[in-house]
């Protein structure tokens, strides 16, 4: 193909430059490059067959490129990938990714970019509230330090759903953006009771959560009806069990029970 097909994204977003090869049956690989983020959408023929984004493949790497809104682009023509990850058609994709820019187009009116820092809010332990396991691995991250686009790398989420994240935990009233110095942890908001079990259950918690364990120890306290000071061995194993289930990572929730299973059995011994 002769035609050079490269430009900026600020003038040409990646669905319009996804329809303009669709449309002209190319083969070849478009690179997409925003910051030091970048992407490779492969087409045959018109249709996409692999997309690439940092650790996203297949339509979600390409719903991550189409929010971009600068940084540049280039299609290199018979570029072939080695494996296929994509099998909708362009017209699908394109449906989903108008869906997302929308999505993005509101995120974007409430936090300005993926530079933003968040941290906890300082009324977060008066609320109550109900979170998807997604929400609550995003909220452990959260430090007051760590930019939107850092706890997406932590947590290999792609940007654009990890801000779509952040903006529920906003419209909640969970996060507020941090001012350098403001960010404050979860242990500073909530202080449990200081009792060795207690001690022990934030110290293995804050391992698998963050710094959102306290916090997550009192709601789930009071979800319980228990009483932090008991010293009923039921009820202890029974909030350890609990909270090992609200643990997103398996292989830490699974850690977690252990570790505290082993304390609990000490204590009694």
């Amino acid at each position: 193909m002769s035609e050079d097909i490269s430009g900026g994204l600020e003038n040409t977003r990646c669905s319009e430059i996804v329809r303009i090869l669709s449309l002209g049956k190319q083969s070849g690989r478009l690179y997409l490059c925003n910051g030091g983020d970048t992407g490779n959408i492969f087409f045959r023929d018109g249709e996409i067959i692999h997309a690439q984004c940092g650790l996203l493949q297949g339509a979600k790497a390409i719903y991550e490129t189409a929010v971009w809104t600068s940084g540049e682009y280039r299609f290199y023509p018979d570029d072939s990938p080695d494996v296929v990850t994509v099998d909708l058609s362009v017209d699908d994709i394109l449906s989903e990714a108008a869906n997302r820019i929308r999505q993005m187009d509101r995120i974007t009116s409430l936090i300005s970019s993926s530079s933003a820092v968040y941290a906890h809010d300082p009324d977060i332990k008066e609320k109550e509230i109900t979170l998807k396991s997604i929400q609550w691995k995003v909220l452990a991250h959260v430090d007051g330090k760590r930019s939107i686009s850092d706890i997406s790398q932590a947590i290999g989420l792609g940007v654009s759903d990890t801000m779509k994240v952040f903006y529920t935990l906003i419209k909640a009233g969970l996060l507020k953006e941090s001012e350098g110095s403001a960010g404050q942890s979860s242990a500073r908001m909530i202080e449990l009771p200081a009792t060795p079990f207690l001690e022990a259950l934030q110290k293995d918690l804050t391992k698998a959560m963050g710094p959102v364990a306290p916090f997550v120890i009192s709601e789930t306290a009071q979800e319980m009806g228990y009483d932090l000071l008991s010293d009923d061995t039921g009820h202890k194993a029974e909030l350890i069990e609990t909270l090992s289930n609200k643990i997103p990572s398996e292989t830490m929730s699974l850690a977690f029970l252990d570790t505290m299973t082993d304390w609990l059995n000490a204590e009694g011994a």
